[in-house]
């Protein structure tokens, strides 16, 4: 009993001083972004930021897909699988205790009962279950990450099956307008005042209009399979209406920025990847407990079944010191370590790589948005140019027929360009708002009142 009191003691000091001090990781952020973009702060929430695209549609997919993605519902499970690795290692017991009760086979009137017993270093049990606490931690903001991504890759579909359904609907536009054009040339040939070359021309560019149709059409029934594949459901069972002759969506603005330091606390894979640094200093407490000596009890105890004789006992304690193995065990704690410094590298990289996001989503929506507004004027002057060449063909201006024709071919191409900047626009905004971090813990997109409390990161002590 004497041993065991002294080895009790031991370790309990021992549990307080083995492993590392565990402290929270930090990064020097400049105190600002570096570029700020040129449009007003957008009205709705910004925690439901896809609202300011004003776009019924979207807010139903949104909705839809943060509850029914296969891939958030997967995120789901490994938080299950984590709760259950956190319940195995925070078991109370530091060891195995085996018993074993038998009647003694030369008297049928003696029982007996063996005790086995090993116990670790308390500190080992402690860092496991830390550690195991901080993974399910990372398992709980891996499902934040697998919503940010899924707005991310959700809008960006979204936002390229509208801007297709638009090219589609200006090439049949641009084909209207080139089918009046032919008939007008056709009708100058009768009168002389074409050639047969302009109505080949004029022909070329009806065909050429044509030959782009199946390629979008194409393209937008792969837009409408890959929705249906975040939302979790089989092609043709999306159930929300996605047909054409709506407008692509465009933000009201931008919204406020904060500062870099911010995404420290508001992007999930950041976090999650502090978590895992923390989780990986816990190992190193593991690894170092595991050099430890561990204390082993084995005893027999004997007695009569009848209540006649004396009982018999015995105890032998040991201690159970791993000294040949203390090589392999210090590369396994040498291990422990390294691994803790490659968590802390990628906690780094994820930091950096979110400050990068961000400054080239703000350089890309500054971009489109100046991009867009000239595209707008482009258009404009060059269907005043059309309608211009037209009226001076027909009254036999200083116009001619291959006038009208590049006057087309214009036309078509500042609409296309506008309909891509509009894109980008909207595909920048997108980019920002995920960069940054917002959104992500939203349930539904119906319930823009209610705000998630921001869950608090554990403490960690040494």
């Amino acid at each position: 009993m004497r041993t065991v009191l002294i080895f009790s003691v031991a370790c309990a000091v021992a549990g307080c001083s083995i492993g590392p001090d565990y402290e929270t990781p930090t990064m020097n952020l400049p105190d600002r972004y570096s570029l700020v973009a040129p449009v007003t702060k957008a009205s709705p929430s910004e925690l439901y930021w896809w609202k300011a695209f004003n776009d019924p549609v979207l807010n139903q997919l949104v909705a839809k897909g943060l509850s029914e993605n296969l891939t958030v519902a997967e995120a789901r499970e490994r938080i299950r699988e984590a709760e259950a690795v956190f319940r195995r290692d925070s078991v109370t017991p530091l060891g195995d205790l085996t018993l074993q009760a038998r009647d003694n086979s030369d008297s049928a009137d003696i029982g007996s009962a063996e005790l086995d017993a090993n116990f670790g270093v308390p500190a080992r049990k402690q860092w496991a279950s830390r550690a195991a606490q901080q993974r399910l931690q990372a398992a709980e903001l891996g499902e934040a990450e697998a919503k940010r991504l899924l707005l991310s890759d959700l809008s960006e579909s979204y936002i390229n099956l509208r801007f297709l359904q638009s090219s589609l609907a200006l090439r049949q536009q641009d084909l209207n307008s080139r089918q009046r054009t032919l008939r007008d040339i056709r009708t100058q040939l009768d009168a002389g005042a074409a050639t047969r070359l302009d109505v080949l021309r004029a022909q070329a560019l009806v065909a050429e209009t044509r030959a782009e149709v199946p390629q979008i059409r194409s393209d937008i029934v792969a837009q409408r399979n890959r929705i249906s594949t975040l939302l979790g459901v089989p092609v043709g069972h999306l159930g929300i209406d996605l047909g054409g002759n709506v407008a692509q969506p465009v933000p009201v603005g931008v919204g406020s920025l904060g500062v870099p330091a911010d995404l420290l606390r508001a992007r999930p894979d950041i976090r999650v990847a502090e978590r895992q640094y923390a989780a990986a200093v816990s190992d190193m407490g593991v690894a170092e407990a595991a050099r430890y000596p561990s204390l082993s009890l084995s005893g027999l105890l004997t007695a009569p079944l009848n209540g006649n004789g004396a009982n018999a006992e015995s105890l032998i304690a040991g201690v159970t010191v791993p000294v040949f193995s203390q090589p392999s065990l210090a590369a396994a704690e040498d291990a422990a370590a390294a691994r803790a410094q490659q968590a802390l590298i990628r906690w780094r990289l994820s930091v950096l790589g979110a400050v990068e996001e961000v400054e080239n989503a703000l350089a890309a929506l500054a971009a489109a948005n100046e991009a867009s507004a000239a595209s707008r004027e482009l258009v404009s002057y060059n269907e005043r140019a059309l309608n211009l060449s037209r009226r001076l063909v027909g009254e036999g201006g200083n116009a001619t027929v291959l006038d009208i024709i590049d006057r087309e071919r214009s036309l078509s191409t500042a609409r296309q360009g506008l309909a891509r900047n509009l894109r980008d626009l909207a595909a920048a905004y997108v980019a920002l708002r995920v960069a940054l971090g917002v959104g992500h813990d939203t349930p539904t997109a119906e319930h823009a009142e209610r705000v998630e409390p921001e869950p608090q990161p554990m403490q960690d002590e040494g």
